[in-house]
């Protein structure tokens, strides 16, 4: 989350100019990283079920919950920003979900014990 901040605060003008909005991907950040902390914890509380399915289960309920949240957002936003809109934000967006369930799928195998 804070990578993407800092590459925002030093990009700023760059990214205006191509259309991108830096509110509303730091808001998408902001959104990404609170599902990704909530996943990760509960995905820590079912390591240790003794069904191995838990896990793999957990982690899909949370890319679902998560793309659906991100999606709710973006319909919100669509509709909210009118025609002053920035599509280009909301491809950085799609991004940073992608990066965001990479990283969550990468902490979870990390948290699951080699059996």
């Amino acid at each position: 989350m804070l990578i993407v901040s800092i590459v925002l605060a030093f990009f700023w003008k760059t990214a205006v100019e191509l259309k991108i909005d830096p509110i509303v991907v730091i808001s998408a950040n902001l959104i990404l990283f609170a599902f990704s902390v909530v996943n990760i914890y509960f995905q820590s509380r079912n390591i240790h079920n003794p069904n191995p399915n838990a896990v793999i289960r957990g982690v899909m309920a949370g890319m679902f919950l998560k793309l659906f949240g991100l999606a709710a957002a973006a319909v919100i936003y669509l509709f909210a920003a009118g025609a002053g809109r920035s599509v280009n934000a909301l491809f950085v967006s799609m991004g940073l979900y992608i990066l965001y369930t990479w990283l969550e799928v990468r902490i979870s195998l990390q948290l699951n014990p080699k059996k």
